[in-house]
């Protein structure tokens, strides 16, 4: 029984991070309202050959909320040429319901025309505001292209929130890169404001006062999530925070460790690379695998979860393109090929999750005030896809 309990939640840990990674990919989207709002409420309409297709995608993820919706959705779709639905608010169960053939004379349609996308949908907030997106596909991949309600910049979602300005090369090995997150935020990064000062985070990381005030950083983050060293481990993860005077940011990174070694009684130990020098805390075991270090590179501090994780980090193999102010990438092939070598080495009896696309790559930037999102679904070469 305990084994089966270890199977069960190693085999968690991978979805979880799948989830959690396409989670963030359409969060980091947001944006203000487009002009031209088109019709009220929530509505979506699209050509029927291609809303079956992305619906037949959906269908391979077995056993996901996507896929039974995707099956709702097929099963009351019309035999017509055009598509839609219209609903008062955003409440799936009645855009599904509302489904029915549209002409070109009726609001959805005159909406599918202007804006000449193979499916396009609104979702309105609570505000009143509303999400909107069209989708379009090719030879080899889908693309989606998304306005959304900015967030609230505060807290960590303002993480997510793109700027104006590239976000730069990337700092963190892209080798057996799992997830991949790179951003220049809108309001910049102030780390110890993002933290509630009585929460565990707070408690348990130590980051208050001014630890890694504004003055600091120079307004980049990114985070890489790799692929665990053995079947049942949790992945690798590394976080890279870019700063502007190198003594500053390692004498904060000094005193963080200095912090948790009163805390939690622990040691530290001196590391040095060929990337820069830094240190560890080897015996702070409140995490499976935990025993953080960092590294202060001539670019950024680059903290890891173990030393495994960081010696992978600052690997070769970044990408050197300065890219959008914002963008995150998941290779959804690796996550399902390791995925699949985890279930058999466990023994674990349900397949793995099976995605119908090989890669998720989501760029986002500011124009004229608003923030626009382009995800792109690298389609896997599979039969009947």
């Amino acid at each position: 029984m305990t084994i089966d309990r270890e199977n069960a939640r190693a085999r968690g840990r991978w979805r979880a991070t799948a989830a959690l990674a396409a989670a963030t990919a359409i969060v980091a989207c947001a944006a203000s309202e487009p002009e031209d709002p088109g019709p009220p409420g929530a509505w979506w309409v699209g050509h029927a050959p291609s809303v079956r297709t992305l619906l037949a995608q959906l269908d391979t993820l077995e056993g996901t909320p996507l896929a039974r919706a995707a099956q709702q959705l097929a099963f009351v779709l019309p035999d017509c040429d055009m598509v839609g639905a219209r609903a008062e608010r955003a409440d799936f169960a009645q855009l599904v319901v509302e489904t029915r053939c549209i002409d070109a004379g009726d609001p959805l349609g005159v909406e599918h025309r202007r804006g000449g996308a193979e499916i396009a949908f609104a979702l309105p907030d609570a505000s009143g505001r509303r999400l909107r997106g069209e989708l379009r596909s090719g030879p080899d991949a889908l693309v989606l292209e998304v306005a959304w309600p900015r967030p609230d910049p505060s807290g960590p979602l303002a993480l997510l929130v793109p700027g104006d300005e590239p976000a730069g090369p990337d700092r963190l090995s892209g080798r057996g890169r799992l997830v991949h997150a790179r951003v220049r935020p809108l309001e910049g990064i102030d780390v110890s404001a993002l933290i509630p000062a009585e929460g565990q985070a707070s408690q348990l990381f130590a980051l208050r006062g001014d630890l890694f005030a504004g003055a600091v950083l120079d307004g980049t983050w990114e985070s890489a999530v790799y692929l665990p060293e053995r079947p049942g481990a949790i992945p690798g993860f590394a976080l890279a925070l870019g700063f502007r005077i190198r003594s500053a940011a390692v004498a904060a990174a000094d005193r963080l460790l200095a912090e948790l070694q009163e805390t939690w009684g622990v040691r530290r130990t001196e590391l040095r690379l060929a990337a820069g020098g830094g240190a560890c805390l080897p015996d702070l075991n409140v995490l499976p695998d935990f025993a953080p270090c960092y590294v202060a590179t001539d670019s950024a501090l680059v903290f890891a979860w173990n030393p495994a994780s960081l010696h992978r980090a600052l690997a070769t193999g970044a990408d050197p393109d300065a890219g959008a102010p914002g963008r995150i990438d998941i290779d959804l092939a690796l996550i399902e090929r390791t995925d699949r070598h985890v279930t058999e080495a466990l023994g674990i009896s349900d397949p793995p999750a099976r995605w119908p696309w090989r890669r998720l790559r989501v760029d986002a930037g500011v124009e004229d005030d608003v923030l626009h999102g382009r995800l792109t679904l690298a389609l896997e070469r599979r039969a009947g896809l």
